[in-house]
């Protein structure tokens, strides 16, 4: 792959996966992983193959400002139609209004929340019509391909903990989501040095038998990835607006000044290393996906170890992946 090139990154789970909304909340499950959660992960996993030190070198690139990869966060593929996060502050009426999205009620055009990568790229050149969180071009209900389209279903298993000292048992629900045959999630991944690509894609790998998310132990999260060029290279760098597919913490108030759209999310967790397990780690605020900027950001990298931890530094990657939205994407205010 050519320096600088972007790839996209499918995985197609071999089990369910689990992953946390909030610590402790065992009931709960995403369907997709934020970028903080999979560039750890893959970290882990580098860790794993080349050992502390290169591991050391790899993040110092990142918090210096010079990222040798960036990932986006992973977003869903259904039946091999690769879909991004709905642009917050995307007028939804005014498409609606111009014939280009059929929806009979309010509350259809409420519930999208991913559209497909090339559509929004493109800048939405069919009639589309809304399948409950994806809007789909009309034709997919012309060919009656609508009862098909599911990304996946949430499911819950019965579990028993068990008091150590009382030997007192306590039942609760353990959930995960579980993927259609041809839907999955999907990553964009760039590399910036190309002497490290081999690594890189090696550790995503290992990541996919370690298992992404929570309750790996019980066989959950496992992938396989395969890495495909088909992705739109954004030739057109320059744009009114940029959008992101990744969390970011903004670097300086430039970079806060420069977001139109937000969603605020707040990040936490607990340390997940060979030597910190069960240790809560700093809390840290960020922009989610989709927020929408008026000019290129960067974002940085978060020091989030917990206090009296010293065994390594702990991380929040809130680095940036912006895509540039197409000239004539109808945002609010933006006429």
């Amino acid at each position: 792959m050519d320096k600088n090139k972007i790839c996209r990154a499918v995985m197609s789970f071999k089990a369910p996966v689990h992953i946390g909304e909030k610590e402790k909340l065992y009931n709960i499950t995403r369907a997709f992983a934020h970028s903080d959660t999979l560039m750890s992960g893959i970290i882990n996993a580098y860790s794993l193959l080349y050992g502390k030190d290169e591991t050391e070198k790899l993040i110092s690139e990142f918090i210096n400002g010079t990222p040798p990869f960036e990932v986006s966060s992973t977003m869903p593929y259904v039946n091999f139609q690769y879909f991004v996060p709905v642009p917050l502050g995307l007028n939804m009426e005014e498409y609606k209004n111009k014939g280009i999205i059929n929806a009979e009620h309010q509350k259809e055009l409420k519930k999208i929340k991913f559209v497909r990568e090339k559509d929004l790229f493109e800048g939405f050149p069919f009639k589309y019509k809304p399948a409950g969180s994806f809007l789909i071009p009309q034709s997919e209900f012309e060919n009656d391909k609508k009862k098909t389209f599911s990304l996946g279903r949430t499911k819950e298993r019965a579990r028993v903990s068990v008091d150590r000292q009382t030997s007192s048992s306590n039942i609760y629900y353990f959930s995960h989501f579980e993927f259609e045959k041809e839907s999955g999630l999907w990553f964009y991944l760039k590399i910036n040095i190309e002497k490290l690509e081999n690594k890189i894609k090696a550790a995503i790998r290992l990541l996919g038998d370690e298992g992404l998310g929570g309750d790996r132990t019980c066989g959950l999260g496992s992938f396989d990835v395969d890495f495909k060029d088909d992705v739109p290279q954004f030739k057109s760098d320059k744009s009114k607006y940029y959008m992101s597919l990744s969390l970011v913490n903004p670097k300086d108030e430039d970079e806060i000044k420069s977001v139109v759209y937000y969603e605020i999310l707040t990040r936490s967790g607990y340390v997940y290393s060979k030597a910190g397990l069960g240790i809560k780690r700093k809390t840290v605020s960020v922009f989610g996906e989709g927020a929408v900027f008026s000019s290129k950001i960067c974002g940085r990298v978060v020091d989030v170890t917990p206090e009296k931890f010293l065994s390594h530094k702990v991380y929040c990657f809130g680095l940036a992946f912006l895509a540039p939205l197409p000239e004539g994407v109808m945002l609010f205010g933006s006429r």
